[in-house]
Parts: C-alpha cells; sequence; structure tokens
C-alpha cells in the first residue's frame, strides 16, 4: 500500500519575510528601544542636571502626549507624504530630536527633545503599522506579533547599551551613535526594499478611508487598558521588589531582566501559535495567564515564587497590545492608516497615565494597593470582548 498517496502532504501558506518585512520589523524595534531608553536614562538626567524625580518623570509623560498629539493627525500625513516618505522622515525625525537632546545642555533642552522624538517616531509607528495592515492578506496578524517580538528583543539592549556608555565614558548619551547606526544600517536595504514593494501600489491609497466603526473602538478601550496594565506591571516592577526580604537592588534588577525574557518569550509564542488559535482566544488565554501570575507576584512571599508570577505576568499582558490591535484592525480593514493612527493615542494614554495615577494612589496608600489595578485592568477587557462577542453574533 502506497501510503504517501494515502497521506497527501498538506502545503500550507507561509510568510515570506523578504527585506521590506524585516526591515518593518527592526524599525518597530529601534522605536520601542526609544520608548523604552527613557526610564533607565532618568538616574543618568537626575546626577547631570540636578533634576527632582517629578521633572525626571515628566520626560516619560512628554513622550505620551507626543504619541497622543501626533495619533490625531499621523494618518492625514501618510496620505499627503505617502507611506516610505512618512516612514524613513518620522524616523530621520526622531533621530534629529535625540541628537538635539544629546547637545543638551538643560532640562528644557531634553524635555522638549523628547516630545520631538516622540512626534517623528509616532509618525513612523503609524506608517509601519500601517504597513502591517496592507501586508500579505491573512498574515497581518502574524506580523504583528513578530514585529512586536523584535520590539521587545529591542528593548532587552537598553541596559546593556547604558552600560558601554559608562564603560566608554560616553554616559546615557551613547544612545545616539548607537540608534544612529542602526537606522543606516536598516535603511540601507529597508528603504530601496520599501521602494520596490511600494512601486507597484499607490502609496496614499493604502492610508484608506472612510469612518471607523463601533468595534474598532471597543477594541480601542482593550488596547488602552491592556497598555496600562503591562505598564502598571513594568514601571513598578523594580520599586515592589525592592520589598522582597533582604531588600536587594541587585535582586529587584534581576526581576525585570525576567520581566523583559517572559515578554520576548511571551510575544514569540503567540507569533507561532496565532495562525492556529483564534485571535479572541488567545487573549483570554493571556489574561488568565496574567491572572494567575498576579497573586505570586503580589503576595512576594519569596523570591522564586515572587519571580514566577512576575514572569506569567509578562508572559501574559507583553501580547495585550499586539493582539488587542490585530482585532482592532480586523473593524477597520478598508482603514488602514486611521486606525492605526489612533492606537497611539490609546497607547500613549494608558503609557502616561497609569504609572503616574498609580504612584498618585501609591501615595495615598501604598504600592501593593495600588496594583489591584491589574487584574482589575484584566477584569474590564474581559468585560469589553464579551460585549463586542455579543454585538459580533447580531
Amino acid at each position: 500500500m502506497n501510503t504517501s498517496s494515502a497521506n497527501p502532504r498538506i502545503s500550507l501558506p507561509r510568510l515570506h519575510r523578504g527585506p521590506y518585512i524585516w526591515s518593518l520589523y527592526l524599525l518597530l524595534g529601534l522605536f520601542s528601544f526609544m520608548l523604552t531608553m527613557i526610564g533607565p536614562m532618568v538616574p543618568y538626567l537626575q546626577d547631570e542636571f540636578r533634576m527632582d524625580y517629578t521633572l525626571a518623570g515628566l520626560h516619560q509623560s512628554a513622550f505620551a502626549l507626543g504619541m497622543v498629539g501626533t495619533g490625531l493627525f499621523a494618518s492625514r500625513i501618510i496620505k499627503r507624504l505617502g507611506l516610505t516618505a512618512s516612514l524613513y522622515g518620522g524616523m530621520a525625525g526622531m533621530m534629529l530630536a535625540l541628537l538635539v537632546m544629546v547637545l543638551a545642555k538643560s532640562p528644557a533642552f531634553t524635555l522638549g527633545s523628547v516630545f520631538l522624538m516622540s512626534l517623528g517616531g509616532t509618525v513612523a509607528l503609524v506608517a509601519i503599522q500601517t504597513g502591517f495592515a496592507n501586508g500579505p492578506e491573512g498574515f497581518q496578524s502574524k506580523m504583528i506579533l513578530e514585529g512586536n517580538v523584535m520590539a521587545s528583543a529591542m528593548t532587552m539592549f537598553v541596559p546593556l547599551v547604558l552600560l558601554a556608555g559608562t564603560r566608554w565614558a560616553l554616559g546615557w548619551r551613547i544612545v545616539f551613535p548607537f540608534m544612529l547606526i542602526a537606522f543606516l544600517m536598516i535603511s540601507g536595504f529597508g528603504l530601496p526594499a520599501m521602494r520596490k514593494h511600494q512601486a507597484t501600489r499607490d502609496e496614499k491609497a493604502d492610508a484608506g478611508g472612510g469612518k471607523l466603526k463601533k468595534g474598532y473602538w471597543r477594541m480601542w478601550l482593550l488596547v488602552f487598558f491592556g497598555v496600562s496594565v503591562e505598564w502598571a506591571i513594568a514601571f513598578w516592577c523594580m520599586t515592589y521588589l525592592l520589598g522582597l526580604p533582604g531588600n536587594s537592588r541587585g535582586l529587584a534588577a534581576a526581576g525585570t531582566v525576567v520581566l523583559g525574557l517572559s515578554a520576548v518569550l511571551g510575544r514569540f509564542t503567540a507569533s507561532r501559535i496565532g495562525d492556529r488559535i483564534r485571535t479572541e482566544r488567545l487573549v483570554l488565554i493571556t489574561m488568565a495567564i496574567t491572572l494567575i501570575g498576579f497573586p505570586l507576584y503580589w503576595l512576594r512571599l519569596n523570591a522564586p515564587l515572587t519571580f514566577l508570577g512576575l514572569a506569567l505576568c509578562g508572559l501574559g499582558s507583553s501580547n495585550f497590545f499586539p493582539l488587542g490591535f490585530s482585532l482592532a484592525l480586523r473593524h477597520a480593514r478598508s482603514n488602514a492608516a486611521k486606525a492605526s493612527s489612533f492606537m497611539p493615542i490609546a497607547s500613549g494614554s494608558a503609557i502616561g497615565l497609569a504609572p503616574f495615577l498609580l504612584g498618585r494612589l501609591a501615595d495615598l496608600a501604598d504600592l501593593r494597593f495600588a496594583l489591584w489595578y491589574i487584574p482589575i485592568g484584566v477584569i474590564v477587557m474581559l468585560a469589553i470582548l464579551i460585549v463586542d462577542s455579543r454585538h459580533s453574533l447580531n
């Protein structure tokens, strides 16, 4: 009996990741590096410019404000300039603002530079997300997930680059040559690939048009609460881990590494199984993982259990944005740029508000009490998914 003819091999479609797609992934990683570097740079800025905590913290708020503001008109820029010019022009503007920052002699210039970096970077971010939305049919969600794997991986380089700057007497300013070299290398193969890819397309038409439906806005809320939960975990992680027995700063720093690695692993795993599990179900799984990990993290009984809980929280929450964005695009297939443009408003608002409001709540009560926002935020996300599923059935 010929078993090969009885069981023919099924050939499933595969995503071809050429230079165009890899350049989108890497540029998203570069944007994420820039967003993440602000927090670890704060101690350096405080030492050099004699900043208090409020002024130092305003740098993260300035970046979030830039994301929100740019999100209101980024789709118009893409429609006017096209995808290629918006992406590489936005990244170039981001690099120019970073140059101003490293040359700054006062906190006013560092604060203003961060805001300008956010403006250029967010235009590029929306262009990247529009590129994902207009990617090969059936692979949009996979590209979003894989791109965010790259984003998480790139953020892991932030402490290493800053450590190299300390050893090479460049300090925090090493971020500029690092990012400039990375941008030029990506542009070397990415810009020609994008021009070739867009040569047969109407770049301005790729931006889409029309009104966003209610389903999109439900997923917009899902992204907002998802990112707020992710940042509630990440921003206060090291501070909370200092409460472990021994109050070891080294142990707390190790916990942040665990969180970063779990985020990379979580997004990588989701990108591998995302084409076999419905996105809604995958969101529910990530929510369940986060809820399981939270009590282990929150109880802070000992380092191993706390780190396990933190890792589970990272595995789950790291996928809230990419999966939520994928669901949002499903409700706005013909309006990619506008749908992508409003996503930084959701994520930027969450990044700007969650750490600040939780910090305020911690001042009024304590950080353990404030961290209860994490399960509450996940429950709100669940309610949004339930409402959306009911509307989808009608």
